[in-house]
C-alpha cells in the first residue's frame, strides 16, 4: 500500500517557514459600528513597552533627584556661610598678629621680675654673698621672629605666621610658667623657714644692751677674758618676754647660774634659743610656741646683777651673735 503525497504550494518550502509575530489591535466602539482594527507589527510593540519603561523609570526617579537637588543646595548654602565666616576670621589674623607681639613685650617684663625676685631671694637667703644669680645664666629676653608682611601677602601666609608666634608663646610660656614655679616653692619653703628664723625682738617692750656678745670682764667675778656667749638686755622687772620664732619648748626649768630658764627648739632649722634670768616662766617644756607668744617675765634670778634678759641663739649647736637676728 502506498502513501500518498500530499502537494505543497508552488515555491513554497518547510524550511521557509515562519512564525507571525504581528498583532492586529481592534478597538470596539459603544455604539453599532463597523469594528476597526490596527496592525501592530511585534517590534513597535517591544518599542513601545520600552519607551513606557523608560518613562516610568524617569518618573518615579524625579522627585528623588528633586530631594539630591534640594540637599545639594542646602549644602551650598552652608559652604557659603563657613566662607563667609573664615572671611571674617581671617580679617583678624593682622591683629592677632600685633597681639602675639604685645604678648611677647608682657612675658619679658614677667621675665625680668621673676629675675629680680630671684636676685632678691639670693640676697636673702645668702647675706654674705652678693654674687647675682639667674636662671640659666644672664637675662635673655624672649623674641618672636621677624617677618616683613606687605599688603601682597596672602591670608594663609599670615595664618602660618600667627600659627608660628602661638607656638614660639606657648613654650616660652610653659618654661617661664615653670620657671615661676619654681620661684614660688622656693619662696614658700623660706617663709616657712623665716617663721622658724629668730626675727623679732626678745622683749614686747625696747630695753638697753648692758652687754654684748663677745669677750668681756665677768661681771660678778670681775675675771678678764670671759666669753659672753648671749646678749644681755636690761629692762624693768616683769617685761614680758616672747619667743623669737615658732618652736617647741625643750627647757622652761631653774638652769643653773642661768636662773628660770627657757630654751626653744626652731623646726628643723638648726636654731635654738635662750631667755634667762626670768622671774616666771609662762610655758612648759614640750610646748609649741608662736613667734611672738609671751614666754617668760624678766628677772633677776641666777648668776645676776640687776633685772635683765640674757638672750642667746644658736645655730646647729654653736653660739652665734643675737644682734644678728634683732630688727
Amino acid at each position: 500500500m502506498k502513501r500518498e503525497k500530499r502537494s505543497l504550494p508552488l515555491g513554497f518550502s518547510p524550511r521557509h517557514r515562519k512564525k507571525d509575530r504581528s498583532y492586529t489591535l481592534m478597538m470596539l466602539p459603544n455604539k453599532p459600528e463597523k469594528v476597526r482594527s490596527v496592525y501592530l507589527p511585534f517590534v513597535i510593540i517591544i518599542t513601545f513597552f520600552c519607551l513606557m519603561g523608560a518613562n516610568f523609570y524617569f518618573l518615579f526617579r524625579y522627585p528623588l533627584r528633586i530631594a539630591e537637588i534640594f540637599s545639594l543646595e542646602q549644602q551650598i548654602i552652608t559652604c557659603k556661610q563657613t566662607i563667609a565666616r573664615q572671611e571674617k576670621e581671617l580679617k583678624m589674623i593682622d591683629p592677632a598678629i600685633r597681639t602675639t607681639h604685645e604678648v611677647e613685650e608682657i612675658i619679658n617684663v614677667h621675665n625680668r621680675l621673676a629675675l629680680d625676685l630671684e636676685n632678691k631671694y639670693n640676697e636673702v637667703k645668702n647675706p654674705s654673698s652678693r654674687t647675682r644669680v639667674s636662671r640659666g645664666g644672664s637675662y635673655r629676653p624672649f623674641q618672636l621672629p621677624q617677618y616683613k608682611l606687605s599688603s601682597a601677602d596672602s591670608e594663609l601666609t599670615k595664618l602660618n605666621i600667627l600659627n608660628s608666634n602661638l607656638d614660639f608663646l606657648n613654650e616660652e610660656l610653659t618654661k617661664t610658667g615653670a620657671q615661676l614655679q619654681e620661684l614660688y616653692f622656693r619662696f614658700s619653703a623660706y617663709d616657712r623657714e623665716l617663721d622658724y628664723t629668730p626675727t623679732i625682738y626678745p622683749l614686747v617692750q625696747k630695753g638697753y644692751i648692758s652687754s654684748y656678745y663677745g669677750y668681756r670682764r665677768d661681771p660678778v667675778t670681775g675675771r678678764v677674758g670671759a666669753f659672753h656667749e648671749g646678749l644681755d638686755i636690761a629692762a624693768r622687772r616683769g617685761t614680758p618676754v616672747r619667743a623669737t620664732a615658732d618652736g617647741t619648748v625643750v627647757r622652761a626649768r631653774a638652769y643653773g647660774t642661768y636662773g628660770l630658764f627657757v630654751e626653744i627648739k626652731h623646726g628643723s632649722y638648726g636654731y635654738r634659743t635662750r631667755y634667762a634670768h626670768n622671774s616666771k616662766l609662762l610655758v612648759k617644756e614640750g610646748q609649741n610656741v608662736k613667734k611672738g607668744d609671751i614666754i617668760a617675765l624678766v628677772g633677776n634670778t641666777g648668776k645676776s646683777t640687776g633685772p635683765h634678759l640674757h638672750y642667746e641663739v644658736l645655730l646647729n649647736g654653736k653660739p652665734v651673735n643675737p644682734r644678728n637676728y634683732i630688727p
